[in-house]
Order: structure tokens, then C-alpha cells, then sequence
């Protein structure tokens, strides 16, 4: 049975426009004499990718407008601006009474943090206020007195920029070393307590970072403003329109000095014009109107763009989708969160906020949303949700009773399908549809005309992003969706059955096993996998293949493709035969594994249903994994909803898997561990075992460290 979900399009609305004052574009970068030379290796040993859990997302809001933000899609308010008075050191904070409101969103969201902004582009006085003991330490408690008179969580300071005269402001070639000063004088002025940051150049020039980071609590990269057409405002990857781009920003920030866990990644909600169609300035996202221009997406840069009828880019700006992917950058980088300037150029449904909120913030992840899709087969859900087994009563089977058991029952191992739909005409030519969902991206291709596509073996708990494109480039239809589920089913045409990927169990100390990893299931030889079917697998990730088979039933190389590692250790059944009988031969086969994930390749394993001997190591690896008993045992019987030709018998009237839990692989390997393993529960004797065979510990370490989140 096919389950359609359908996604009705929302055809791209992009929407934009800013009256930003300090935009600060072609800063020319300060004089060899005050440059900050910038290391190769910081001192920070913090290295890309740091897992990170929770992530911070900064809006600017403007005391020109009155827009209040939502507080639930933020976790701080940066209120700009306070500027500097001509003594040095008092300050001018802009429109108290808007100010006092901002603060009292706190209310609402006791989590909120909420700072003043000191400065902006043009904003001066910095530099003699720095320069000068007196002035910088009555400007710090000035800053303290703001803070406590509105309770406030901290100052953010916008210098733009020390030793840059770029923006009408004074300089000196002293100021980045009293930038630090000014740092560590506001810091001890206010306290551990309240929050120091900065707002800093995308190019990290300026600031001596090496000695000033001590003192800040995290920088807030303007990563934008770093081209206008025919170049990208804000680029996430260097392409062939790109001057700068941000993960360029960030590794400039990251090699000055600044650890990954204090950089946050600036977005912008508007984008800049040609200066003839549209302003050149900022121009709000809630603002851009399309018509009459074509939609265009930079794959390479990830950002969209405009062009008019010659093809000529007359608009560069953020949506929706560049905005999401520039969020999951920030969790694949392991940096601290996202800026973005501002929040009034958002558009009434907070589209942009909410594609970085949906993302980062833990309270609006994707199985918690009402709308999320089941992409796990409605009875496999039920069966997963419902059992729940003890850890030692082996006299009885759950499966009876579930939905199940191949054709006749509407092949109930098949997961869901979901169908994207959209509107385009013939003429847009053939189209392009992209599904992507954090570093994980697949393209379909088909042709002018088609109006939906339906898409399969997805993720439980995700968010997907998918954008259609004609063969021009133009951007036809985008948008996301939510998935809910148990287990990440995968199925193969025409008939590779019973698969399924190991990710989504709880393991050890509580963290979850990554998908997209390992993966078990049938065979994938002769008539079982079709050219659509290996293109699926492939598709998968799966860079790896064990095949459990005995010796004269293994093909020479994998069915997926010669460029795919292959490995047939050659087992003539499982359970006991293998952890009994055979012990060099599993200790070989977990070994090879792990190495394949350590080199970054998905393994799919099987033996000829994907029954006894693929259960067999699954069991181990699930064990090794610290994965609860129940879960392992549900996991083995989770192979009872593959056909009925596959190995199942009648009891009571009814088909059933004849390998249930308390006969064959599950029963007797446990037997097994037991017996050779006399002490500790089931994991820790699987563990035991595996050490025993001659597994290394190093390789039971590396597996943990790679599949668990």
C-alpha cells in the first residue's frame, strides 16, 4: 500500500527590503602596520564539527521602527543603537521608551536575553574613547548603568571598524590594541554575569581576536554585505559570483583566534540591488516583488538571486531555503548559533526567523511539529509504540496480532510514500527537484510538465527542504517538511525487502544512533535489485556492502557498482554457526564494518532475507551500541513484516515469521553470550564477547563514537 502524503506548493515568495544605515560595503581592510597578522594554527584546539546541543539565535532589532519581535523564535535581542557623545564617554541611547518594551519580552519568554548595541556604521567616538583610561572606564560604567536601569543582559559593541576611517569616523593606528582594552575594561566592569559581544568584519581583519575572545562571550560575524550584483550580498560558498563567502568568514574567524563555540554566523533579511532595478542600498525581504523577473539558485554559492530578461542579476538576497541551509551550517560547523540584521525586515509570517528557529531551537524541532509526516509504515509505528519486552522472558512473541506478512497485506515493510506537488508549465522545460536535509541531498530528474513527485524511504524526524529548478536555472517551487516516525525504513526495487536502518534507537547514556549509517536488509542480487533500485541505494549513501551469504551464493563484486567496498566473509547460517562456530570470521566482519565507518562509508549488510545471519550481527552491533534488549529484540522481529514468501509459517490460522524471539538467531545468540560471558547484562556481555574474539577495544570506541549522538 502506497500512503500519499500531499505538500501543496507555496510557490516561491521572495520577499525582501532594509533601511539598514550601516551596511559599511568595500571596508578597505586597515594598513599593513595595524593589521592583525592571523595564525595558522589558533590556540584554541577546537576543531569543525564540534557536536553542539544547544544553539543561539541573535535578531537585531531597530530603534527606528516598531515592529516587535516574536520572542519565541530568538533566544537574544541585540536593541540597536546606543551611539557615543562627543565626551567620550557618555552615551545616546535611541528611543528609551522602545527599548524599555524590547526588554520586557522577557516577560513572555524568561529566556530571552536582551543587550544594547553601542555604535553602528558612521557611528564615531570610539576611538578616542578607547584610547584614553579615563574615558573608556567612565564609558563602561555608563554602559553598567543602562544595563541595570532597564534590565538588560549585556552591551554589544559595533565599532566599524578600529583603525578604519571608512565610515566617516575617526582612527588611530592604536585602536585594535585598545579594543582589547575596552574589552577587558567592560567585562570586569560588568561582571561574569552579564554578556560582552562584538559585531565583527566578515574578513576578521581589526581585531587582535588572540588576546581580545578572553573577554567576549561570543562574535557575531556580519557575514553580508560582502558583494552587490552581478555578486552575492551573502554567499554560504565561494562560487563564480562570490567576492566572500561565509564559511570563508568563518574560517577567517576561526584561524584569528576565534573558537568554533563563539562564533555565531550573520544572516541577512534583505538583500542588495543593481542600483537601477532595484536600490543598491538594503532591500527588505518583506518587501521584493518577483514579477517580472526570473528566480534564479546558485548551487554552488547556496543563496538565490534575481535576474531580468537578459539574464543579468539585478537582485542578490536570502530566502527561505539559503536561509535554512545557512542554520544547518551552523549545527555541521558546531558553532555557537546565527545573527541576523534585522527583524523588522521579515515578513508578516516571520518566514525567515522561523527557518532559522526551526532549526536551531529545540523546543520547534521536527517530530515536535503537529504537521509532521509518518514516513514509517503506520503498523510498524504501532508495533514499535506498543511492545515492549522484558529482558529475560523468552517464551512468547508480540508480533502476533500486527498488520503484516508480504503482498497480501499490502506490503506493509514498505514505508511511505510523500508527494511533493507544484505548479509549471511545459515550457519551463525539463525540471530538477532537489531534496536535501542537513548534509544528505538527492536530485531527481524529470521532465517539462511534471507537477509533483512522490519521494520515499525518508528519515523520521527531519526537516527536508526541496526546491524544483528548470534547466534555465530558474526556481520553479521550494519549500519544507516535517517527518515523524520510529524507524527509517528503506525498500529497493523491485524487491529488496526488509530494510531498514539501524540510526534512531537510544544507546548508551542516552544518546541516539545516527542514520544514514548502517543498514540492514535482504539481498540485493539478481532479480531483486533493478537499475531504479541500485540508484536508490546509491542515492542512500551506501558506499559499502557485507554480504552473510554462504561462499557459493555471494556474487564477485557488490550488485551496486565496482566503486563500492565489498565484503563476503561466508557464513552457511547464522546465529549459533556464526557466534559459536565461527568467532575469527564475526571478529573480522565487525572489524570491517567499523573501518568502513570510520572512512566515512554507509554499510548496508544482509544475508539472502535478511533473517538469521544479518539478525545475528545486527544484535552485536546493537549490543555494542548499549541499545536496550527490548529495542534489540524488537528490532529482530521487526523482520516478520517482510513477505510471506520469505521464510514465514501459519500458527493459529495466521502467517508468522517462523524465527521469532524465542526461537533460532535472537534466542539462541543470547544462550550463546551467556554462556561464554558469565557476568553483566546483555550488552556489557556482548561486549565481553566481542573483546574475547579478538575485536579491539578501539574499534568498539570508534563505533560508539560515530553512531552515537
Amino acid at each position: 500500500m502506497k500512503v500519499l502524503h500531499k505538500i501543496l506548493l507555496v510557490l516561491l515568495p521572495v520577499l525582501l527590503a532594509c533601511e539598514k544605515p550601516d551596511t559599511g560595503i568595500d571596508v578597505p581592510p586597515p594598513s599593513d602596520k595595524t593589521a592583525v597578522e592571523e595564525p595558522e594554527d589558533p590556540d584554541d584546539p577546537e576543531q569543525p564539527g564540534t557536536e553542539a546541543s544547544d544553539f543561539i539565535i541573535v535578531g537585531y532589532a531597530t530603534y527606528w521602527d516598531s515592529t516587535m519581535p516574536d520572542p519565541t523564535l530568538l533566544t537574544h535581542i541585540n536593541y540597536a543603537f546606543a551611539h557615543i557623545k562627543n565626551d567620550f564617554e557618555s552615551l545616546d541611547v535611541k528611543n528609551e521608551t522602545r527599548l524599555a518594551k524590547i526588554a520586557a519580552l522577557k516577560d513572555k519568554n524568561p529566556k530571552l536575553k536582551v543587550l544594547l548595541s553601542v555604535g553602528g556604521w558612521e557611528a564615531g567616538n570610539f576611538s578616542e574613547m578607547a584610547a584614553d583610561d579615563t574615558h573608556r572606564k567612565n564609558f563602561c560604567n555608563n554602559c553598567l548603568t543602562v544595563v541595570n536601569k532597564h534590565k538588560l543582559d549585556g552591551i554589544d559593541i559595533d565599532w566599524e571598524y578600529p583603525t578604519s576611517n571608512a565610515a566617516g569616523i575617526s582612527s588611530s593606528p592604536n585602536d585594535t590594541k585598545n579594543f582589547t582594552k575596552l574589552m577587558k575594561d567592560l567585562r570586569e566592569t560588568l561582571g561574569e554575569g552579564k554578556l560582552v559581544t562584538m559585531a565583527s568584519y566578515a574578513k576578521a581583519k581589526y581585531i587582535d581576536f588572540k588576546n581580545a575572545i578572553q573577554y567576549m562571550d561570543f562574535v557575531n560575524i556580519m557575514s553580508y554585505d560582502m558583494g552587490k550584483p552581478p555578486y552575492h550580498n551573502a554567499a554560504l560558498y565561494k562560487s563564480s559570483m562570490t567576492k566572500y563567502s561565509c564559511d570563508e568568514a568563518v574560517a577567517a574567524h576561526f584561524s584569528a583566534g576565534v573558537p568554533y563555540r563563539k562564533i555565531v554566523l550573520g544572516v541577512p533579511f534583505y538583500g542588495h540591488g543593481d542600483g537601477s532595478t532595484f536600490s543598491s542600498d538594503c532591500v527588505d525581504y518583506n518587501e521584493i516583488k518577483t514579477n517580472g523577473y526570473q528566480v534564479k539558485w546558485d548551487q554552488n554559492a547556496q543563496v538565490p538571486y534575481l535576474t531580468n530578461s537578459s539574464g543579468v542579476m539585478v537582485l542578490s538576497y536570502d530566502d527561505e531555503t539559503s536561509v535554512g541551509l545557512k542554520a544547518d551550517y551552523v549545527k555541521s560547523k558546531g558553532l555557537l548559533g546565527a545573527m541576523y540584521w534585522n527583524i523588522e525586515a521579515d515578513d508578516s509570517k516571520w518566514s525567515l526567523s522561523k527557518a532559522l528557529s526551526t532549526r536551531l531551537l529545540p523546543a520547534t524541532s521536527p517530530a515536535d511539529n503537529p504537521n509532521a509526516i509518518l514516513v514509517t509504515n503506520q503498523y510498524i509505528q504501532k508495533f514499535l509504540e506498543e511492545v515492549d519486552y522484558g529482558n529475560s522472558d523468552y517464551t512468547y512473541s508480540k508480533v502476533i496480532g500486527y498488520p503484516g506478512g508480504g503482498p497480501s497485506e499490502n506490503n506493509i515493510e514498505i514505508p511511505p510514500t510523500v508527494t511533493l506537488e507544484w505548479n509549471a508549465d511545459a515550457s519551463a522545460g525539463d525540471l530538477t527537484l532537489t531534496l536535501q536535509e542537513s548534509d544528505w541531498s538527492r536530485t531527481y530528474s524529470m521532465k517539462a510538465g511534471t507537477k509533483s513527485y512522490g519521494v520515499t524511504n525518508l528519515v523520521p524526524g527531519t526537516r527536508y527542504t526541496w526546491q524544483v529548478t528548470s534547466t534555465s536555472g530558474s526556481v520553479i517551487a521550494n519549500g519544507t517538511f516535517d517527518t515523524k516516525g520510529l524507524l527509517h525504513q528503506v525498500y529497493f526495487t523491485p524487491n529488496v525487502r526488509n530494510g531498514r536502518d539501524l540510526g534512531g534507537y537510544k544507546g548508551l547514556n542516552g544518546k541516539t544512533v545516527a542514520f544514514h549509517k548502517i543498514y540492514r536488509g535482504g539481498r540485493v542480487d539478481g532479480k531483486y535489485l533493478n537499475d531504479a533500485g541500485r540508484a536508490d541505494m546509491r542515492a542512500e549513501g551506501i558506499k559499502a556492502e557485507v554480504d552473510l551469504r554462504e561462499a557459493s551464493d555471494v556474487p564477485k563484486q557488490s550488485p551496486l557498482g565496482s566503486d563500492i567496498d565489498f565484503y563476503a566473509p561466508g557464513f552457511d547460517s547464522g546465529y549459533n554457526h556464526m557466534v559459536r562456530d565461527n568467532p575469527a570470521k564475526v571478529k573480522d566482519t565487525f572489524m570491517w564494518v567499523v573501518q568502513r565507518l570510520r572512512e566515512n562509508k554507509p554499510v548496508y549488510f544482509h544475508c539472502a532475507a535478511g533473517r538469521d545471519r544479518t539478525a545475528t550481527l545486527a544484535i552485536l552491533i546493537e549490543g555494542a551500541l548499549g541499545i536496550s534488549e527490548s529495542d534489540m529484540a524488537k528490532d529482530y522481529e521487526l523482520t516478520y513484516f517482510s513477505p510471506a514468501d520469505w521464510g514465514m509459517s501459519t500458527e493459529d490460522g495466521k502467517s508468522v515469521y517462523k524465527h521469532t524471539r524465542d526461537n533460532y538467531s535472537y534466542g539462541s545468540v543470547r544462550k550463546t553470550i551467556y554462556s561464554e560471558i558469565s557476568s553483566g547484562t546483555y550488552q556489557e556481555r556482548i561486549v565481553k564477547y566481542l573483546l574475547k574474539i579478538g575485536v579491539p577495544q578501539k574499534d568498539i570506541d570508534d563505533l560508539r563514537s560515530i553512531m552515537l549522538r
